[in-house]
C-alpha cells in the first residue's frame, strides 16, 4: 500500500506543476502577445500572488498582489453599495501606466500592467478572450 501512496503523491505533484506551467505559459503568452503590457500576473483573494510574468522591471509582484487584493476589493465594495451589481472588470490609468484587473472566478485575481501609451482596446479585448484559459489553469 505504501508504493501506492508515493506514486499518488508523484502524481499529484506532477499535477500541480502541469497546472502552474501552464498558467505561467499563459501569462508569459499575454506578456509577449499583447504589446505595451510589461506585468501580467494572477493574484488570490487573499493578496498572495498564484503566479506571474513581467519583462524584469526590478518590480516587487507581491507587493503588487497585496495591493491588488484590497484594490478590488474596494471597487466591488463600490458597485455593492450602489447596487448596480458585480464587478467584472477595474482599470486604472496613472500618469506612467495602466492597471487592468479582471475577477477570475470567486478566488483570484487577473491584473495586467502595462505602458501609458499601450492599446487599452486591444488589453481589455486579449483579457476577456484569454480570461477563460487562464481560469482553467488555475
Amino acid at each position: 500500500m505504501g508504493d501506492w501512496t508515493e506514486r499518488f503523491k508523484k502524481t499529484f505533484t506532477s499535477m500541480e506543476e502541469v497546472m502552474a506551467a501552464s498558467l505561467r505559459e499563459h501569462l508569459q503568452g499575454y506578456l509577449d502577445s499583447v504589446p505595451g503590457v510589461s506585468i501580467a500576473l494572477v493574484v488570490g483573494r487573499d493578496g498572495f500572488v498564484i503566479e506571474a510574468a513581467h519583462k524584469g522591471m526590478g518590480i516587487d509582484v507581491e507587493a503588487i498582489g497585496a495591493v491588488v487584493s484590497t484594490g478590488m476589493g474596494s471597487s466591488e465594495g463600490i458597485g455593492k453599495e450602489l447596487k448596480i451589481g458585480e464587478m467584472y472588470q477595474s482599470m486604472m490609468e496613472y500618469k506612467d501606466g495602466i492597471i487592468v484587473m479582471s475577477a477570475v472566478g470567486a478566488d483570484a485575481i487577473f491584473v495586467i500592467v502595462a505602458t501609458p501609451d499601450a492599446n487599452i482596446g486591444n488589453i481589455r479585448y486579449q483579457l476577456k478572450k484569454r480570461l477563460p484559459d487562464i481560469a482553467k489553469a488555475i
